[in-house]
């Protein structure tokens, strides 16, 4: 081998050692900003302590307000639902307004953020979130309690449902951006890990093709 080849293969491994730290040891955790793999790329191996310090940090939820009913009934179904912004989240929102509202059930719309952007209160994309869900929880009869998390979001979800001693996860079939397809989708995780059970909408597409063929009728709107 000669020194030109030797030496682009010492490259390689270089920045493929940093690029796998972050995706083996980041991106699992939430963490899906670009800036983290070209930090691994040029770090390469030197990266690895420092994403492992990073993906050690615990999810947080920074957030949680809004309206919906009071705690402390019981006999309340309280329904937590993922909320992206996603096309396929928005189908969650719609179907588990669909299935559960009008019965007294309490609704918990949760969005989650990348550990970086809930480090700082004032970060747009976390006021983005907030509109967000207020905008979803308009969707819904009664409103919803309203909570931002940071970190994986699976893991997110079922912090929230165990604090919120939910009845039931609704969630999208696919969320935003390319982690889904590089580690697997939140809603196939949740469906093996939860505690409750989980509720996976079906695709807008599927949903329209089956309500146009009769299989399913329109919800009636109040």
């Amino acid at each position: 081998m000669d020194t030109v080849a030797y030496v682009a293969v010492v490259i390689a491994l270089w920045v493929l050692t940093g690029l796998a730290a972050v995706v083996v040891l980041l991106a699992r955790q939430g963490y899906r900003a670009g800036g983290w793999y070209v930090m691994g790329a040029v770090l390469g191996p030197l990266f690895i302590p420092i994403a492992a310090e990073r993906a050690r940090r615990d999810v947080a939820v920074l957030e949680r307000g809004g309206g919906g009913r009071p705690d402390g009934d019981p006999d309340r179904l309280t329904v937590v639902v993922g909320v992206d912004g996603s096309t396929e989240s928005d189908q969650a929102v719609r179907a588990a307004g669909r299935l559960f509202a009008g019965g007294g059930a309490t609704f918990v719309l949760v969005s989650v953020l990348d550990p970086d952007e809930g480090e700082f209160p004032d970060d747009p994309r976390r006021r983005a979130a907030h509109d967000l869900l207020a905008d979803r929880a308009g969707w819904l009869p009664e409103g919803a309690v309203l909570e931002i998390g940071c970190g994986q979001p699976a893991r997110v979800l079922q912090e929230v449902a165990s604090a919120e001693a939910a009845d039931v996860l609704v969630l999208g079939r696919r969320g935003r951006g390319f982690s889904r397809r590089l580690m697997g989708s939140v809603a196939a995780r949740l469906a093996h890990e939860a505690a409750v059970p989980v509720v996976v909408a079906p695709d807008a597409a599927v949903q329209a093709e089956r309500t146009a063929s009769g299989q399913e009728r329109p919800a009636r709107r109040s």
